[in-house]
């Protein structure tokens, strides 16, 4: 008799087989059922036709067949010793029944046919009863909770097309020790944190009876309609290089996907950005396949790229299309595509020209064209994020500088005599105005984070004013310095002449300021009838100080001649204001830091052609090398000192957003250098 310790191991390795024994699959199905005729000539035999043949004879708008090679059987033996397959016909008074054990299978010594395996009759069935049961034992695997939600989790949530807009016609059941398993299907909220969702419609006979034969639908989350497009067979034709009798095999489809830009992910209420990542990450993995609603083998998945996309981007956030942040089905049927045929092992399809074409129209065309949609956002947004930037840093400076020149005309008020003191009151009053307008454009930034134009055009402005205020911080400044000078020599009188000129300088720079507005988000992008003329004349005469302090000349002429006649143009008023007060800024700026050789005058010509509709802004500084006529419209490109490089690039895109266009003329002067910038105003297409 052995020691207690080794009967209680033998004892515990008894009960463990036993408890093996008692674990057990059974799949159950309430179909159609097979007799004991149907079990032995058609289950028991391998390949045969007959889901094939029943397809076929299937009358229209029945429940679609599935599979058809008559080998998905075999799978029992993957999944245990033992199977006990169980049938019964409506009707009948009687299950039928095969026992199978697959170890016997293993014995070399044995042919197939010496391996006995038998249809009995088993146990009593209701007349009414009908379906097939499959019992499994002696498993090959614990199935223990966590395989069963793992199985749920990888396989059984994406059986059926998530995108399935019918009800379904094969509910599924899982349950574990005789409690139901949830299956989650792919949840609403899942689809509201996608950045787009796109349907592809592709009928060879035409989608909707129109010529087009592919259509792409497109939805931006929080737009308020989808962008579509489509081509037709001759298009598709040629750029495939395949014959039109190949997209009519190929038969009809639809396919649906989300795409998630996981950079962009962000929690709501309900879900944190990092729950929605997860459920993210249990349905991604690109297009998935599904034949008759269910999928075939695991494509869709992250293990599957049967459309061969990814190339190198497969775990890539952003701006990125690949299968890591996309959720996509493609819908086929045995109806209408019958020449697209599974795999033996189901798990993709059969390589023909049909499938190719199916691959190419995804893969090459659809795409394509969402990559270049997803690209064009990437740049908007990269617009968007360099406008807001500009506009948040130049608001802060405009603020540093407001109150450090408050202050200083406070400081001057205190050496005028009384009597003149009204005069550094409405000062104060004129720069508070100003405090109070970036306060406004400040209000208007948050409002507009999330329209490209009204960004862009507060950056202009915002550029602009933070270059008023820096000059009107510079004057305040200066006539400070002044004022102790004054101070010493005890030049009394001078001191209101000083602070009369710094009132009318800083009503002047309000105007610019005011005048820049006339663009800014508030309601006012309607076009309408103006004088161009006469607003560029205004524009020009707000730097009148600018232009005498700097010993600039500065002309506006009309087709060549004084600008003395009207120019009446139909478009949105400040245009022509934000863009002038920039293009003026930039010639100040370099006329102080050189003129052309041979040259000593610093000179400035704003001419407006009213053939062309074009303004353009010349002066003789120093000029632009012809190879960076370009580059300086690119965001970040400056050589000045201290420059954001923003100046010309929102300017350009403003005026391009408007319908218009902003470039250097490529006419060089005789010294090479480029020195004219060109305002090309939209037409009047009213």
């Amino acid at each position: 008799m052995g020691s207690p310790a080794a009967y209680d191991r033998t004892d515990f390795a008894d009960h463990l087989r036993e408890f093996r024994a008692e674990q057990s699959l059974k799949i159950t199905d309430t179909g159609v059922g097979m007799s004991a005729e149907d079990l032995t000539d058609r289950f028991l035999v391998i390949g045969t036709p007959g889901k094939l043949l029943a397809k076929r004879a299937a009358s229209p708008g029945a429940s679609p067949i599935l599979g058809e090679k008559g080998i998905g059987r075999l799978s029992m033996m993957r999944l245990g010793n033992l199977a006990v397959v169980r049938s019964t016909q409506k009707g009948s008074d009687h299950w039928s029944k095969i026992e199978f054990q697959w170890d016997k299978f293993d014995d070399t010594k044995l042919f197939l046919d010496q391996v006995e395996v038998k249809v009995e009759e088993a146990d009593p069935a209701e007349p009414s009863k009908q379906g097939t049961e499959i019992e499994i034992k002696e498993l090959t695997a614990n199935w223990t909770q966590e395989k069963v939600q793992s199985f749920i989790q990888r396989y059984m949530r994406r059986l059926q097309n998530p995108f399935s807009k019918e009800k379904r016609p094969y509910p599924v059941d899982v349950v574990l020790n005789g409690k139901r398993q949830p299956i989650a299907s792919l949840p609403q909220w899942l689809e509201q944190a996608a950045q787009f969702k796109a349907e592809i419609v592709f009928d060879p006979n035409g989608v909707e009876g129109t010529k087009q034969i592919l259509r792409r639908s497109l939805r931006w989350r929080d737009a308020t309609s989808p962008e579509t497009r489509g081509w037709e067979m001759k298009e598709l034709t040629q750029q495939l290089g395949l014959p039109a009798e190949t997209f009519t095999r190929l038969g009809p489809f639809v396919a649906n996907c989300l795409w998630f830009n996981r950079q962009m992910l962000s929690g709501t209420v309900e879900h944190t950005r990092t729950e929605i990542a997860e459920e993210l990450n249990q349905w991604c993995g690109g297009f998935a396949l599904y034949r008759d609603n269910f999928r075939v083998g695991k494509t869709g998945g992250m293990e599957d790229d049967w459309l061969e996309w990814d190339s190198g981007a497969l775990r890539a956030k952003g701006f990125a299309l690949n299968r890591y942040q996309t959720i996509g089905s493609v819908s086929i049927s045995s109806t209408n595509n019958p020449r697209l045929i599974d795999s033996a092992n189901r798990e993709r399809l059969v390589a023909c020209p049909e499938q190719l074409l199916l691959k190419s129209l995804l893969g090459d065309v659809v795409v394509k064209d969402l990559r270049l949609h997803i690209n064009a956002i990437r740049e908007a947004e990269a617009k968007i994020a360099i406008a807001e930037e500009s506009t948040t840093e130049s608001l802060k400076k405009s603020e540093e500088s407001l109150k450090k020149t408050i202050r200083a005309v406070e400081e001057i008020g205190k050496e005028l005599p009384r009597e003149q003191r009204h005069k550094i009151i409405e000062i104060r009053d004129t720069l508070q105005s100003q405090v109070e307008y970036v306060k406004t454009i400040k209000n208007s930034l948050n409002m507009a984070r999330e329209t490209r134009v009204e960004l862009l055009e507060l950056a202009n402005i915002g550029l602009v004013v933070e270059i008023v205020i820096h000059e009107l911080s510079r004057l305040t400044e200066r006539t400070g310095e002044l004022l102790v000078d004054l101070q010493k020599t005890e030049g009394k009188g001078d001191v209101v002449q000083l602070v009369d000129n710094l009132r009318t300088q800083i009503i002047a720079t309000n105007k610019r300021i005011r005048t820049v507005d006339a663009m800014s988000p508030s309601g006012r992008h309607k076009r309408e009838n103006y004088d161009a003329v006469a607003q560029t004349k205004t524009i020009v005469a707000g730097f009148k100080n600018r232009f005498k302090r700097h010993d600039i000349k500065a002309e506006v002429t009309l087709d060549d001649g004084p600008a003395d006649k009207q120019l009446n143009v139909f478009m949105v008023r400040g245009l022509i204001a934000q863009t002038l007060e920039n293009l003026i800024t930039n010639s100040v700026y370099w006329l102080q830091q050189g003129v052309k050789d041979g040259e000593d005058e610093r000179r400035l010509l704003i001419e407006i052609d009213s053939k062309a509709l074009t303004i353009s802004v010349t002066d003789n500084g120093p000029g632009v090398d012809p190879k960076y006529a370009k580059e300086i419209f690119k965001p970040y490109y400056t050589t000045r000192r201290k420059g954001k490089g923003l100046g010309l690039y929102i300017a350009s895109e403003l005026v391009d957003y408007h319908g218009g266009r902003l470039y250097m003329d490529d006419h060089a002067d005789d010294d090479g250098r480029l020195r004219t910038f060109t305002i090309e105003l939209p037409k009047d297409e009213s």
